[in-house]
């Protein structure tokens, strides 16, 4: 069957941008250069076409365009020239400004792993970057950039690099970079974790620069009590997988709230209840059964004793039905008669911080 991509790309806001008749002129010649018939008529007919809305004193802009696909071989060009024109609109000024999100539609999106390797390839030839997709719902992806931090496997043993022990200092640390900007607005500030044998990973702080500054290290040190050590920047180039942004390890370190988690190429939430359920599937040192399928009545068994779920839930047997019917639903377990098990693959789960586009482009280097 054809599969009909239906692409949209949001563009930040400007308060200065005005969709005068030249600027439509200007699309519409840029649109039927990019046009690829698709025997339909609207939004699907495959021209681009471009609305505004009005967010806070700025107009933004999104441009709509419909891809017909009759090949499967076809899918990649047709999505690439939807990217092409994306980016043709923000360089040439057509679109109030940069991208800020792009979202694809298409029935079945969820489960066609095909489809989504052709947009994933077609984004990486138009942008030369990777992308991941957010899952809003079974039709609907959004295209975005990852920061990957570790396992999911690792956040719930809580044995990588990042350990919640770090958590206070970390904080001080930022802080203390929020109220003094002017101070060290020269330098940038990195953690450097090291895994150890046994514990809790040891954790040094670094700065980079021009030069090395003794009076930052000394106030730093006065302030935090934390001793930065100067990396050059060659040698922080060199190692720069070794070193860890500040805001990155306060999130990746976090044991409260919910958490990103990246299933193959697909993202998805991982609510703070699941995260309680998903220790049932695991041994008492921690390690996940894989392929193991636990009975109904043993997964209830253990979440009566286990102390990663509230106490007020440990008895509720709707709890638990509710929670894995959202596990299964969102793929981190599968059902099968004779109970529930982890979903294949999930060792390769990654706990992640998943960034829109324009997001992403605004973090710090």
């Amino acid at each position: 069957m054809p599969t009909i991509f239906d692409i949209t790309a949001h563009f930040e806001p400007s308060a200065h941008f005005q969709f005068s008749r030249k600027i439509r002129n200007d699309f519409d010649r840029l649109a039927r250069k990019h046009a690829r018939h698709t025997w339909m008529l609207g939004r699907y007919g495959g021209r681009a076409k471009m609305q505004t809305d009005i967010q806070g004193i700025g107009v933004a802009t999104r441009v709509e365009v419909g891809r017909l696909a009759l090949r499967a071989s076809r899918q990649p060009e047709l999505i690439r020239s939807a990217f092409a024109l994306f980016q043709e609109s923000q360089e040439q000024s057509l679109a109030s400004g940069k991208i800020d999100r792009i979202l694809v539609f298409f029935d079945k999106a969820e489960a066609r792993p095909r489809e989504r390797d052709s947009i994933r390839r077609a984004f990486a030839a138009a942008f030369a970057a990777e992308c991941s997709f957010l899952c809003h719902d079974r039709d609907l992806l959004e295209l975005g950039q990852c920061v990957v931090y570790q396992t999911l496997e690792q956040y719930l043993r809580e044995d990588g690099i990042y350990h919640s022990a770090h958590r206070a200092r970390i904080e001080v640390v930022r802080r203390h970079l929020q109220q003094e900007v002017g101070r060290y607005e020269n330098y940038k500030f990195y953690v450097r974790p090291q895994a150890m044998e046994q514990g809790i990973p040891r954790l040094d702080f670094c700065y980079t620069g021009a030069a090395p500054d003794k009076k930052v290290e000394a106030f730093m040190e006065g302030y935090t009590e934390e001793h930065p050590v100067f990396v050059p920047p060659a040698d922080f180039q060199a190692q720069r997988a070794a070193f860890v942004e500040l805001n990155d390890y306060e999130r990746a370190s976090r044991r409260f709230g919910g958490l990103w988690v990246l299933l193959h190429d697909i993202v998805r939430y991982l609510l703070p209840q699941q995260i309680g359920v998903l220790y049932l599937f695991f041994d008492e040192r921690l390690r996940p059964e894989l392929g193991r399928v636990f009975a109904w009545e043993e997964l209830f068994a253990r979440q009566r004793a286990s102390p990663y779920i509230s106490r007020a839930s440990r008895n509720s047997q709707t709890f638990l039905e509710i929670v894995l019917e959202g596990l299964v639903r969102s793929r981190f377990a599968t059902e099968a008669p004779e109970g529930f098990r982890l979903a294949p693959g999930f060792e390769d789960f990654k706990h992640v911080t998943f960034y829109q586009l324009g997001e992403y482009r605004k973090r710090l280097p």
